[in-house]
């Protein structure tokens, strides 16, 4: 099976990505950052929660890393925008980080977990880079415990098929729940596991980041082709998903699973 980055890389999911922050989704992990710890943001995407970070440790170094060669281009820009100079972007895999052994004081990871096909090995390789009493926080949604209303079986129909494409792609939608027990199995200790629900204000964001999602994967994942679904009900699903936004009693609340374990 083939590993897929399912929200992919289009304007509005950057842009969607892009509105993240330490304080909005890395809250969790704050109390166990300190000035002088190096530490390292696995699959930083744009780089908004990593420079957050590289504030707090400063004077040391916040070190963010992306598969995708665009996304450490423009954390790279937001870096020089903002000023901020302790910090750097690196393109790789979090199968294969490009550190050597014991680099980090910490490492923190978000929104990545959900995508891994061997999470568990990504774990053992982030328990790698850490040094001896280093800390790891990771936070991934879980999608068995998202609040969506008013329901509608064709708004229904749309959530299960996003999630349907995450676990084609080699993906897992319920990894959440799991994080602590995969920590656990990696080595960490002293684990601390926690939740959290984010509401988005403006449902079209998240409506039209999922149906853009739906419908591209005619084409990037084959999805018609390979059966998953048809022509037809792409479209049905799209135009659920935008009509729900405009409801003024829409809601829709994602569970996200926070852990936080140290390297022995």
């Amino acid at each position: 099976m083939v590993e897929k980055y399912i929200p992919g890389y289009s304007s509005n999911a950057t842009s969607f990505m892009a509105k993240r922050n330490v304080d909005s989704h890395a809250a969790f992990f704050k109390p166990y950052l300190q000035p002088g710890m190096k530490l390292l943001d696995c699959g930083c995407g744009s780089g908004t929660i990593t420079l957050g970070f590289a504030k707090i440790i400063a004077p040391s170094t916040a070190i963010g890393t992306d598969i995708e060669s665009s996304q450490v281009g423009l954390a790279w820009e937001n870096a020089q925008s903002q000023g901020i100079s302790n910090v750097e972007f690196r393109e790789g895999s979090v199968y294969e980080l490009p550190f050597s052994d014991r680099a980090f004081d910490a490492a923190f990871s978000h929104a990545v977990f959900e995508h891994l096909q061997s999470p568990l090995k990504a774990l053992q390789e982030l328990f790698r880079v850490l040094k001896p009493g280093g800390v790891l926080g990771l936070r991934s949604p879980d999608w068995g415990g998202f609040l969506i209303a008013p329901s509608n079986p064709e708004l229904d129909r749309a959530i299960t098929y996003y999630k349907l494409l995450q676990e084609k792609n080699g993906g897992n939608p319920y990894v959440g729940r799991h994080l602590r027990a995969l920590l656990r199995e990696a080595g960490f200790t002293d684990i601390k596991a926690s939740g959290s629900y984010e509401c988005y204000e403006d449902l079209s964001t998240i409506a039209e980041y999922l149906a853009l999602r739906i419908e591209s994967s005619d084409t990037v994942d084959l999805a018609v082709q390979k059966g998953w679904t048809d022509a037809e009900s792409l479209g049905v699903m799209s135009q659920a998903l935008r009509k729900w936004s405009q409801h003024p009693d829409g809601l829709f609340a994602q569970a996200w699973c926070e852990v936080v374990g140290r390297k022995g």
